[in-house]
């Protein structure tokens, strides 16, 4: 009975093991246990709430790129779809007299149209991803450039400033707005048979489309609901900081992908999970927090975001070699 016991306990821890999201949040708590010697400040309360406030707008947007990447998809146009949307949002409010949240609106749209574009690229005119986002991150920052004349714009409504800089219970907007983005597409994804379609189309597209789904509308969908992520979290910026920068965004595309790609995200499609993701955008935060509290400069910051995509990508080829998914 003893060794039955045992051997249920084995299994269980395996198959726990096997969750990516286990493992990962165990290697965030002993990074915090780590912080906490490091430096005094980490634990802080006060501190904490700066770096999930920090990473509100990556949260918010890793979320839509969870799901484009589980679809076999991915867009590098993110960070500057978000500094477009702000823009937007600015010179809606400020040039043209436009009501906050109609400016607001407008925003989304303008980011959700970035994202129809792409799709568009990829699933009518089958440009590579890579190219197709890559081209859009340069001309819609280009655009962000030509149409703020490379100057930021400031001060806006009080009622507008409060979706960034408000609070309720004590805790800032910016992350309530991440949360109810995380529980309801967490909801979708695991709850929800349409929730299944992005997993479908990235497991295997022609059987896919062989099964009757259509492959090209759900890509096409995902890729305008990662430019609408895009726009929130412009919009959120702009309140957040009272100001819309032209290089708002800059290199935010790739924190957001290693992240989701931390998180069990694979870039050939067909895994990851909002809660696996979200905890990557947590994990490279709190590192990047700690890099700052040990006064490393703000340079070395690409440095290691750049080091643990390489690892979070090396260790998803690894991991689908063992399991046979990848043959040398």
């Amino acid at each position: 009975m003893k060794k039955q016991m045992e051997k249920c306990m084995k299994n269980n821890l395996k198959k726990l093991i096997k969750i990516r999201e286990i493992p990962l949040l165990f290697f965030l708590i002993l990074i915090c246990i780590l912080g906490s010697f490091i430096s005094p400040y980490f634990l802080l309360s006060a501190n904490f709430s700066a770096v999930f406030l920090g990473l509100s707008l990556d949260a918010i947007i890793v979320i839509a790129m969870c799901m484009l990447l589980i679809s076999g998809g991915f867009d590098l146009s993110v960070g500057a779809n978000l500094a477009f949307s702000g823009m937007v949002c600015a010179i809606a409010m400020a040039n043209f007299g436009m009501p906050w949240p109609l400016a607001c609106v407008a925003a989304i749209l303008s980011g959700t149209l970035v994202g129809v574009v792409n799709g568009l690229m990829v699933t009518r005119f089958y440009v590579n991803p890579l190219i197709a986002t890559l081209g859009m991150l340069t001309i819609v920052r280009s655009l962000v450039l030509i149409v703020s004349g490379d100057r930021s714009m400031s001060s806006f409504p009080k009622a507008f400033q409060w979706i960034g800089q408000g609070k309720i219970f004590s805790i800032p907007n910016p992350i309530w707005i991440f949360i109810i983005l995380v529980i309801i597409a967490e909801i979708v994804l695991r709850r929800m048979k349409i929730g299944r379609l992005p997993f479908f189309v990235g497991s295997n597209p022609q059987a896919a489309e062989l099964s009757g789904l259509r492959v090209k509308k759900i890509q096409f969908i995902l890729y305008a609901l990662c430019g609408c992520a895009a726009g929130i979290a412009g919009v959120v910026s702009v309140a957040r900081l009272n100001a819309a920068f032209p290089l708002a965004g800059n290199g935010a595309e790739l924190r957001i992908i290693a992240a989701a790609v931390i998180g069990g995200c694979s870039l050939s499609g067909g895994q990851g999970s909002i809660v696996g993701a979200l905890l990557g955008v947590i994990l490279m935060a709190i590192i990047n927090n700690l890099l700052i509290l040990t006064g490393v400069p703000v340079y070395w910051q690409g440095l290691v975001a750049g080091l643990v995509l390489i690892v979070a990508v090396g260790f998803d080829e690894y991991s689908k070699r063992r399991r046979g998914e990848i043959r040398s």
